[in-house]
């Protein structure tokens, strides 16, 4: 049986508009974990990733018919729905005999109109690893499907789900992701946040859930990660890391959990454990952190295994933004975690998002102040996008708050591409929050400052690129 995972190809112009100079496609480590747990039961596996590629219908349908293809495996996300409807059509039409099986929250969500439109044979829920891996053996033996837990599929004309699949709690246990399914030399990392020039930024993954209960987060859900916080110990992780070094000669990794560290003892743990085995003098990482609880104690032990940069999920330069968002700190908490982590040598990048329920111009101005303020090495203005499975998207969609004509439109950027927020607050209008956002851009990073920074960065082989990003930011 030959099992082919698939990452869809959405648009970067779609998604980006103008910025997708600055964009930052990278692989996906859910896959790769799957692919791994696979081949290490026997199964011929491949990856294509489309995203990355870019690829169109008729490629990536060369590619299945090429491959031999039995089972395709997609990562479904909200913005790729479209192009992946369009190329199932295909499928249908041409490979009628491959077996389509939906993965990741949105197919979760929307699993019943997915099967009844026959979009997909199978959904598979949760985390795909031990789901997937007896959906295909059981396809293999022809043995009974209700006795997969974890999935859904239609029988007799009728959507049956086969029972929730307990989350994966010995991490220690899952294979290391297949990394060299993925073309790895594809992947680039932005020219403006790379730690060291040339070197791409692998993907490590310590941690799966997150305790808290960000309204805007769909990730945390109980039909995703989960809110159970779930660790892999030290000794895992930076076997992890000592191979990456070994077989990919990767210098920087990327914590791509909810948030890294999270609980103190954990992340102090790791910490030893890298610089016991001397791993932080060969590698350098960043990962995105909670403001709270991090503290100097963790900072500092953290710089000194090899940590260079923590990006801080800030949102908003306003308390009571942060409380509709049940962020769970302050913003004088922001401004101690950013002066503790620069403290320690560790750069600091902030995540900022504009157009959150009950947020006013006024709001909106604030955070921009705040974000300068912090002098962040670099900041991310997003429009707010309302996920399906987050809190705040069963809200608003309760409220028929939100509006769009296709999934696609579920884009941070719509100010840079030819799309329109999604959602939009009593306060504002399309035009003034889309407007915002570019006043936001431009403010951050036309200042005399971090110009100066980043032309000491600047390296040659990128000017053209920085060039069409700075037409991409102005026009937007």
């Amino acid at each position: 049986m030959n099992i082919l995972l698939l990452i869809p190809p959405a648009s970067l112009g779609s998604s980006y508009g103008g910025l997708k100079e600055f964009s930052n496609p990278q692989p996906s480590i859910g896959l790769a974990y799957i692919a791994s747990v696979l081949r290490h039961n026997g199964f011929t596996v491949s990856v294509l990733d489309a995203y990355v590629k870019q690829l169109s219908i008729t490629e990536i349908m060369d590619q299945i018919k090429l491959r031999g293809t039995d089972v395709i495996g997609i990562s479904l996300l909200t913005t790729s729905v479209d192009v992946v409807t369009e190329l199932v059509k295909n499928i249908r039409q041409k490979e009628p005999g491959v077996k389509i099986a939906f993965g990741n929250i949105h197919a979760s969500l929307f699993c019943e109109n997915i099967l009844e439109e026959n979009l997909a044979d199978f959904v598979v829920h949760r985390e795909g690893e031990h789901s997937f891996l007896e959906l295909v053996q059981t396809l293999d033996s022809g043995a009974d499907l209700q006795k997969v837990k974890g999935i859904s599929y239609v029988e007799n004309g009728q959507v049956v789900h086969t029972g929730k699949r307990a989350f994966i709690d010995d991490l220690d246990n899952l294979t290391f992701p297949a990394w060299d399914l993925f073309p790895l030399i594809s992947y680039r990392t932005d020219p403006r946040t790379e730690i060291i020039p040339g070197e791409t930024e692998m993907q490590i993954l310590a941690t799966r859930g997150c305790p808290y209960a960000c309204t805007f987060c769909s990730s945390r859900t109980e039909r995703c990660l989960g809110s159970r916080y779930r660790m892999r110990s030290p000794d895992n992780i930076v076997d992890e890391m000592e191979y990456m070094h070994e077989r990919y000669q990767t210098k920087v990794f990327s914590f791509m959990d909810l948030a890294f560290p999270l609980k103190k003892a954990h992340g102090m743990a790791v910490c030893r454990e890298m610089i016991d085995r001397g791993i932080n003098r060969k590698v350098v990482w960043c990962t995105e952190c909670r403001v709270k609880p991090i503290d100097y104690e963790m900072l500092t032990a953290m710089r000194a295994a090899g940590c260079v940069r923590v990006n801080f999920g800030i949102e908003s330069g306003t308390n009571k933004i942060l409380k509709v968002l049940k962020k769970g700190f302050t913003v004088d908490d922001v401004r101690r975690a950013v002066s503790l982590s620069k403290k320690t040598g560790i750069e600091v990048d902030g995540m900022f998002m504009m157009g959150l329920p009950t947020e006013t111009e006024k709001d909106i101005r604030t955070t921009i102040d705040f974000a300068i303020e912090l002098k962040v090495r670099f900041a991310i203005f997003n429009i707010f996008v309302p996920y399906p499975g987050c809190e705040l998207y069963d809200k608003l969609k309760a409220e028929d708050s939100i509006s769009f004509k296709s999934w696609s439109d579920f884009t941070s950027y719509p100010t840079y591409t030819d799309r329109k927020p999604i959602y939009v607050p009593d306060s504002l209008t399309q035009y003034q929050l889309m407007k915002l956002q570019k006043y936001a851009m431009k403010r951050f990073y036309f200042r005399p400052r971090f110009i100066w920074e980043e032309m000491k960065r600047l390296k040659f082989n990128q000017v053209d690129k920085y060039w069409r990003g700075l037409l991409g930011l102005v026009s937007g």
